[in-house]
Protein backbone atom coordinates (compact mmCIF):
# COMPACT_ATOMS: atom_id res chain seq x y z
CA UNK A 1 0.00 0.00 0.00
CA UNK A 2 1.24 3.48 -0.89
CA UNK A 3 0.12 6.56 0.48
CA UNK A 4 0.86 9.76 -1.02
CA UNK A 5 0.43 13.33 0.89
CA UNK A 6 -1.24 15.59 -1.18
CA UNK A 7 -1.63 18.24 1.84
CA UNK A 8 0.02 18.77 4.60
CA UNK A 9 -1.07 22.08 5.75
CA UNK A 10 -4.64 23.57 7.23
CA UNK A 11 -4.12 26.27 4.91
CA UNK A 12 -3.75 26.66 0.97
CA UNK A 13 -0.99 28.17 -0.78
CA UNK A 14 0.52 28.24 -3.99
CA UNK A 15 3.23 25.41 -2.02
CA UNK A 16 1.12 24.28 0.64
CA UNK A 17 -2.66 22.03 0.42
CA UNK A 18 -5.28 21.43 2.77
CA UNK A 19 -4.15 17.92 4.38
CA UNK A 20 -5.46 14.96 1.88
CA UNK A 21 -4.06 11.64 1.39
CA UNK A 22 -4.52 9.07 -1.83
CA UNK A 23 -3.97 5.67 -1.17
CA UNK A 24 -2.29 3.64 -4.20
CA UNK A 25 -3.87 6.24 -6.31
CA UNK A 26 -7.88 5.20 -5.84
CA UNK A 27 -8.50 5.85 -2.75
CA UNK A 28 -8.79 9.82 -0.93
CA UNK A 29 -8.69 10.31 2.86
CA UNK A 30 -10.23 13.79 2.71
CA UNK A 31 -11.18 15.95 -0.22
CA UNK A 32 -9.54 19.47 0.51
CA UNK A 33 -7.43 19.28 -2.29
CA UNK A 34 -7.87 17.04 -4.86
CA UNK A 35 -8.29 19.22 -7.68
CA UNK A 36 -5.22 21.81 -6.69
CA UNK A 37 -2.42 18.81 -6.52
CA UNK A 38 -3.89 16.21 -8.86
CA UNK A 39 -4.09 15.86 -12.97
CA UNK A 40 -7.32 15.00 -14.71
CA UNK A 41 -5.91 11.89 -15.20
CA UNK A 42 -5.60 11.21 -11.78
CA UNK A 43 -8.56 12.19 -10.56
CA UNK A 44 -10.30 9.98 -13.00
CA UNK A 45 -8.80 6.93 -11.22
CA UNK A 46 -10.54 7.76 -7.65
CA UNK A 47 -13.17 5.65 -7.40
CA UNK A 48 -13.46 6.21 -3.61
CA UNK A 49 -13.10 9.29 -0.99
CA UNK A 50 -13.16 8.41 2.63
CA UNK A 51 -14.11 11.90 4.66
CA UNK A 52 -13.41 12.50 8.43
CA UNK A 53 -15.84 15.55 8.51
CA UNK A 54 -17.25 18.44 7.51
CA UNK A 55 -15.62 21.18 7.60
CA UNK A 56 -14.45 22.79 4.79
CA UNK A 57 -10.94 22.58 4.28
CA UNK A 58 -11.21 18.64 3.80
CA UNK A 59 -14.31 18.35 1.49
CA UNK A 60 -13.83 21.49 -0.88
CA UNK A 61 -12.88 19.53 -4.03
CA UNK A 62 -15.41 17.20 -3.36
CA UNK A 63 -17.68 18.92 -6.19
CA UNK A 64 -14.78 19.54 -8.87
CA UNK A 65 -13.95 15.72 -8.71
CA UNK A 66 -18.02 15.00 -9.12
CA UNK A 67 -18.01 17.56 -12.21
CA UNK A 68 -14.56 16.03 -13.53
CA UNK A 69 -15.62 12.69 -13.47
CA UNK A 70 -19.20 13.02 -14.74
CA UNK A 71 -18.20 10.75 -17.70
CA UNK A 72 -16.93 8.26 -15.46
CA UNK A 73 -19.15 4.92 -15.96
CA UNK A 74 -18.98 4.40 -12.74
CA UNK A 75 -20.12 7.05 -9.53
CA UNK A 76 -17.05 8.38 -7.12
CA UNK A 77 -18.12 6.58 -3.52
CA UNK A 78 -17.97 8.88 -0.80
CA UNK A 79 -18.03 7.28 2.78
CA UNK A 80 -18.81 9.58 5.62
CA UNK A 81 -20.74 9.58 8.73
CA UNK A 82 -24.24 11.01 7.91
CA UNK A 83 -24.26 14.50 9.32
CA UNK A 84 -20.71 15.17 7.09
CA UNK A 85 -22.78 14.26 3.97
CA UNK A 86 -25.65 15.97 4.76
CA UNK A 87 -24.21 19.46 5.75
CA UNK A 88 -22.25 18.72 1.78
CA UNK A 89 -25.69 18.32 -0.10
CA UNK A 90 -27.26 21.16 1.96
CA UNK A 91 -24.17 23.72 1.65
CA UNK A 92 -21.80 22.25 -1.35
CA UNK A 93 -23.87 20.23 -3.58
CA UNK A 94 -27.10 22.62 -3.08
CA UNK A 95 -28.07 23.83 -6.47
CA UNK A 96 -26.93 27.13 -6.54
CA UNK A 97 -23.09 26.69 -5.48
CA UNK A 98 -23.04 23.74 -7.41
CA UNK A 99 -25.44 21.15 -8.91
CA UNK A 100 -26.11 18.26 -6.71
CA UNK A 101 -24.06 15.50 -8.43
CA UNK A 102 -25.52 12.72 -5.87
CA UNK A 103 -28.73 13.20 -8.43
CA UNK A 104 -26.90 13.74 -11.57
CA UNK A 105 -26.56 16.72 -13.99
CA UNK A 106 -28.53 17.22 -16.98
CA UNK A 107 -30.88 14.45 -16.86
CA UNK A 108 -27.27 12.25 -16.77
CA UNK A 109 -26.39 9.73 -13.78
CA UNK A 110 -25.14 10.57 -10.73
CA UNK A 111 -21.11 10.80 -10.50
CA UNK A 112 -20.90 11.14 -6.59
CA UNK A 113 -22.58 8.20 -4.44
CA UNK A 114 -22.92 8.86 -0.69
CA UNK A 115 -22.48 6.00 1.72
CA UNK A 116 -23.03 6.54 5.51
CA UNK A 117 -20.79 4.87 7.84
CA UNK A 118 -20.28 5.11 11.11
CA UNK A 119 -17.59 4.86 14.07
CA UNK A 120 -16.34 1.39 15.45
CA UNK A 121 -17.77 -0.39 12.43
CA UNK A 122 -15.41 -1.63 10.10
CA UNK A 123 -16.33 -1.89 6.52
CA UNK A 124 -14.12 -3.66 3.14
CA UNK A 125 -13.55 -0.83 0.23
CA UNK A 126 -11.76 -1.86 -2.92
CA UNK A 127 -10.10 -4.68 -1.01
CA UNK A 128 -9.23 -2.66 1.62
CA UNK A 129 -10.32 -3.17 5.15
CA UNK A 130 -11.52 0.18 6.98
CA UNK A 131 -11.79 0.83 10.59
CA UNK A 132 -13.30 4.21 11.22
CA UNK A 133 -12.10 5.82 14.66
CA UNK A 134 -13.63 8.48 17.03
CA UNK A 135 -11.82 11.67 16.72
CA UNK A 136 -12.17 13.98 19.61
CA UNK A 137 -13.40 17.67 17.60
CA UNK A 138 -16.54 20.21 18.03
CA UNK A 139 -18.16 18.21 14.73
CA UNK A 140 -18.68 14.62 14.32
CA UNK A 141 -15.47 13.42 13.44
CA UNK A 142 -13.86 10.24 11.91
CA UNK A 143 -10.14 9.07 11.62
CA UNK A 144 -9.28 5.68 9.44
CA UNK A 145 -6.94 2.91 9.68
CA UNK A 146 -7.10 1.26 6.23
CA UNK A 147 -4.81 -1.91 5.64
CA UNK A 148 -4.13 -4.35 2.72
CA UNK A 149 -1.82 -7.12 2.70
CA UNK A 150 -0.06 -6.88 5.99
CA UNK A 151 -0.03 -2.81 6.09
CA UNK A 152 -1.72 -0.21 8.59
CA UNK A 153 -2.02 3.01 8.38
CA UNK A 154 -3.65 5.59 10.45
CA UNK A 155 -5.45 9.18 9.17
CA UNK A 156 -6.02 10.74 13.00
CA UNK A 157 -8.17 13.15 11.18
CA UNK A 158 -8.71 16.86 12.92
CA UNK A 159 -8.32 15.80 16.51
CA UNK A 160 -7.94 16.97 19.83
CA UNK A 161 -6.69 14.14 21.62
CA UNK A 162 -7.55 10.67 22.24
CA UNK A 163 -5.40 8.88 20.06
CA UNK A 164 -5.15 5.86 22.43
CA UNK A 165 -7.77 4.59 20.03
CA UNK A 166 -5.66 4.16 17.01
CA UNK A 167 -2.62 2.74 19.90
CA UNK A 168 -4.59 -0.38 21.46
CA UNK A 169 -7.04 -0.98 17.79
CA UNK A 170 -6.94 -4.56 17.25
CA UNK A 171 -5.61 -3.54 13.70
CA UNK A 172 -3.49 -0.46 14.74
CA UNK A 173 -1.44 1.34 12.78
CA UNK A 174 1.85 1.23 12.08
CA UNK A 175 1.98 4.57 10.52
CA UNK A 176 -0.12 7.23 11.73
CA UNK A 177 -1.10 10.83 9.98
CA UNK A 178 -1.59 12.86 12.91
CA UNK A 179 -3.11 16.34 13.28
CA UNK A 180 -0.39 18.97 15.01
CA UNK A 181 -1.92 21.84 13.87
CA UNK A 182 -0.97 24.87 16.72
CA UNK A 183 2.17 25.64 18.22
CA UNK A 184 2.32 25.27 22.34
CA UNK A 185 1.99 29.34 22.71
CA UNK A 186 -1.68 28.57 20.87
CA UNK A 187 -2.85 26.20 23.83
CA UNK A 188 -5.58 27.94 24.36
CA UNK A 189 -6.71 28.34 20.99
CA UNK A 190 -5.70 24.33 20.00
CA UNK A 191 -8.07 23.42 22.97
CA UNK A 192 -10.85 25.28 21.86
CA UNK A 193 -11.22 24.19 18.57
CA UNK A 194 -9.53 20.51 19.79
CA UNK A 195 -6.71 20.53 17.50
CA UNK A 196 -2.92 18.88 19.06
CA UNK A 197 0.06 21.16 20.07
CA UNK A 198 3.80 19.52 19.94
CA UNK A 199 2.66 19.30 24.11
CA UNK A 200 -0.20 17.87 23.72
CA UNK A 201 1.11 15.36 21.35
CA UNK A 202 3.98 14.65 23.72
CA UNK A 203 1.20 13.87 26.33
CA UNK A 204 -0.56 11.29 24.33
CA UNK A 205 2.71 9.36 23.66
CA UNK A 206 3.38 9.85 27.26
CA UNK A 207 0.68 7.99 28.39
CA UNK A 208 1.03 5.15 25.44
CA UNK A 209 3.97 4.48 25.82
CA UNK A 210 3.96 4.18 29.88
CA UNK A 211 0.69 1.89 29.23
CA UNK A 212 3.50 -0.31 27.52
CA UNK A 213 1.79 0.62 24.22
CA UNK A 214 3.99 0.20 20.79
CA UNK A 215 3.82 3.23 19.00
CA UNK A 216 3.73 3.51 15.16
CA UNK A 217 5.27 5.60 13.39
CA UNK A 218 4.14 9.59 13.66
CA UNK A 219 3.83 11.60 10.98
CA UNK A 220 2.43 15.02 12.09
CA UNK A 221 0.53 17.40 9.39
CA UNK A 222 -2.03 19.91 9.17
CA UNK A 223 0.27 21.82 10.14
CA UNK A 224 -0.69 25.52 10.59
CA UNK A 225 1.51 27.41 7.95
CA UNK A 226 1.82 30.70 9.73
CA UNK A 227 3.51 28.99 12.96
CA UNK A 228 5.30 26.10 10.90
CA UNK A 229 8.93 26.90 12.03
CA UNK A 230 7.76 26.83 15.75
CA UNK A 231 5.55 23.61 15.47
CA UNK A 232 8.72 21.94 13.90
CA UNK A 233 10.92 23.43 16.50
CA UNK A 234 8.73 22.10 19.14
CA UNK A 235 8.14 18.66 17.35
CA UNK A 236 12.48 18.00 17.51
CA UNK A 237 12.21 18.82 21.05
CA UNK A 238 9.16 16.33 21.76
CA UNK A 239 11.45 13.98 19.47
CA UNK A 240 14.43 14.50 21.29
CA UNK A 241 12.68 14.13 24.26
CA UNK A 242 11.11 10.78 24.28
CA UNK A 243 13.46 9.40 21.58
CA UNK A 244 11.09 8.37 19.34
CA UNK A 245 11.08 9.35 15.43
CA UNK A 246 8.39 12.51 14.63
CA UNK A 247 8.99 12.77 10.94
CA UNK A 248 6.33 15.82 9.40
CA UNK A 249 4.22 14.88 6.32
CA UNK A 250 5.11 17.65 3.59
CA UNK A 251 3.11 18.03 0.02
CA UNK A 252 3.93 14.50 -2.18
CA UNK A 253 5.57 12.74 0.64
CA UNK A 254 5.48 9.28 -0.26
CA UNK A 255 4.92 6.60 2.61
CA UNK A 256 5.08 3.00 1.25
Amino acid sequence: MQVRVLGAHNLETKETHHTCFLVDGVMAIDAGSLASTLGADEQHRISTVLLTHLHFDHVRDLPTLGLATIDEPTAVDVFAEQRTLDSIRAHLLDGDIYPDLTRGLNEGPPSLRFRTIAAGEPLRVLGYDIDPVRADHPVPTVGYIVSSGGTRVGFSGDTGGKLMSFFTHERAPQVLFVDVTFPDRLAERARRSKHLTPSTLERELTEALGAGVKLPRIVPVHRNLAAEAEILKELAAVESSLGIELEPGYEDMVVA
